[in-house]
């Protein structure tokens, strides 16, 4: 893997125009702005309150999808903490 060094601001404006031509760097900043409008959109039709406590599904997500994709091993403190998780979100949503 190679590596870079950014000595100075001339070694950082050399860097930019790989940085704009790379496919990664472009998806991840589109990505990454579409994250940000779309959150605004939800924050518009919900109050905060409802809507914040719904990004702690990414752990579980990123648990479920780790084990489904990557083959990761799940341990029974893994499964603990995606039920309390799972609980957590419920009874804060329960009206």
């Amino acid at each position: 893997m190679a590596g870079f060094s950014l000595q100075n601001t001339r070694d950082a404006l050399l860097l930019l125009p790989a940085l704009l031509k790379n496919p990664y760097f472009l998806l991840g900043t589109g990505l990454m702005a579409a994250s940000f409008f779309l959150w605004l959109v939800i924050l518009s039709w919900f109050k905060l309150s409802l809507v914040f406590p719904l990004t702690a599904l990414t752990y579980i997500f990123v648990a479920l999808l780790s084990y489904l994709m990557l083959g990761e091993k799940l341990l029974l403190q893994n499964y603990a903490g995606i039920m309390l998780i799972a609980l957590g979100i419920f009874f804060l949503l329960y009206k």
